[in-house]
């Protein structure tokens, strides 16, 4: 009910507070805009709506005693006795209050004017809590609006860099991978169970002979082939079950090659160190064929040509390079493999291509 009060008082210094006429136009604006909430109020039962009444009551005589003390006497006639009195032209109806149905005297017997202070409109209740201007709820409203979008705009924003940061990320590592800077894969080709080297020998390795020590640097798996091209007629399949893939490969010609890429970011780690490659292949059930391999690491040189006689059994066919320390690779390199030296068409199973450096 302060905030009320306080309302009248602001709407009487913005208008012509002397003239009785215009405080009962106040008074009433006031009275009307408080049955309206009275009216839309259901939580309040009769007794609590006629003692919010009796409250406004009691402020506008306050209000109304102060005007007429601090207004010059002219002559000795006595004030009149002031109560507000419900409006009879209230743009709602205030609910329903059964016997109370008398009308309060207005002050004096001014009619109201067409025009006067300004109406203390409201469209929310009055509850203990919340007995404040409208104005005031507005601008708070406004205020905490402007600060959820604010909020709202920050937190995308952030989500955005989030995701573009991690974007940036993801093509960092897959280049990285392309080069083979990072090996995506490690080799899941078991070790040999041959008879290892021992380990710093620098003495060239036998077929089937493999270092105890070292990790394993992928170069193909048949999960992935994109680092794999062909030349001429040959061809390159994927083939296998669920146990194990490999990629089938057949050199109709001499000319007829399939190349395995080997990154840049890995002959930057076997420049100038001894590298063993392992070449893990096979025949199909009951075939026998002799293979070609040879070799381009660029300016790094290469392998020369080398021939396997390659059975329908698993095996670990070894490429032994010693890299010059004095030279750096200028791009990617390559192996390159002809699945059948007689020309008669033999296919050869690649089941996996890695590297390893000796020392």
């Amino acid at each position: 009910m302060e905030a009320i009060e306080q309302a009248i008082r602001n709407a009487l210094a913005k208008a012509d507070a002397k003239n009785p006429a215009i405080r009962q136009k106040v008074y009433e604006s006031a009275w009307g805009a408080h049955e309206r909430s009275l009216a839309a109020n259901g939580a309040l039962d009769d007794a609590q709506r006629e003692e919010r009444r009796e409250r406004l009551k009691l402020a506008i005589t306050k209000i109304e005693n102060e005007a007429q003390a601090a207004r010059p006497v002219v002559n000795a006639a006595p004030a009149p006795v002031v109560e507000p009195r419900e409006p009879s032209f209230s743009a709602a109806p205030a609910a329903p209050r059964g016997r109370d149905a008398r009308i309060e005297p207005t002050i004096g017997n001014a009619p109201a004017p067409e025009l006067g202070a300004p109406e203390l409109a409201t469209d929310r209740p009055f509850t203990a809590g919340n007995e404040r201007p409208d104005y005031v709820k507005k601008d708070r409203y406004r205020r905490e609006k402007k600060q959820r979008q604010e909020s709202k705009k920050a937190t995308g924003l952030t989500k955005l860099l989030i995701v573009l940061a991690l974007f940036v990320v993801a093509i960092v590592v897959l280049w990285m991978v392309a080069t083979g800077i990072i090996n995506s894969k490690p080799s899941s080709v078991p070790a040999s169970t041959g008879n290892p080297a021992a380990s710093g020998s620098h003495e060239p390795l036998k077929e089937g002979q493999l270092p105890s020590e070292g990790t394993w640097i992928g170069i193909f798996e048949p999960s992935d082939t994109t680092q794999v091209s062909v030349s001429g007629r040959a061809t390159a399949t994927i083939d296998g079950d669920q146990v194990q893939k490999y990629l089938r490969i057949k050199s109709p010609g001499e000319a007829d090659e399939i190349s395995f890429q080997i990154g840049e970011g890995v002959l930057q780690q076997l420049a100038g160190k001894t590298a063993l490659f392992d070449i893990v292949a096979r025949t199909p059930d009951g075939t026998a064929t002799q293979m070609a391999v040879s070799c381009n690491f660029g300016n790094l040189g290469e392998c020369g040509r080398k021939r396997y006689d390659v059975s329908d059994a698993s095996k670990e066919y070894l490429v032994q390079v010693d890299f010059p320390a004095d030279k750096k690779p200028s791009g990617n390199g390559a192996i390159r493999i002809n699945s059948d030296i007689s020309q008669t068409g033999k296919v050869v199973d690649i089941i996996a291509i890695r590297v390893q450096i000796t020392n």
